[in-house]
């Protein structure tokens, strides 16, 4: 990922926690990448670093809420799956 200029850090930083909260995985995703190139860059003043770090654990935390709710949902797809398949055949119930 190319350096991100000043303004764009400041502008990155201007994202606020409920802002997060709203925000799907891949914008969330996209945003933690800018806040870790951030990071990464050498001449980042520490108070900027303290506040990029604080987004990205934000951002961190969302991403992985996500991903465990996408997952308990794939779960129970795939528990609903293997009981109906499990499930005695009902010719009523089934309709056939």
């Amino acid at each position: 990922m190319p350096r991100l200029k000043e303004e764009d850090i400041l502008e990155l930083i201007k994202i606020t926690p409920e802002q997060v909260e709203k925000l799907d995985y891949e914008t969330a995703m996209e945003r933690l990448e800018m806040v870790t190139n951030a990071l990464e860059q050498e001449g980042t003043p520490l108070a900027l670093g303290l506040k990029l770090y604080e987004l990205g654990t934000a951002l961190s935390k969302k991403c992985a809420a996500v991903l465990d709710s996408t997952e308990e949902k794939m779960l129970q797809l795939l528990g609903d799956i293997k009981n109906q398949s499990e499930a005695p055949f009902d010719p009523e119930k089934d309709g056939r």
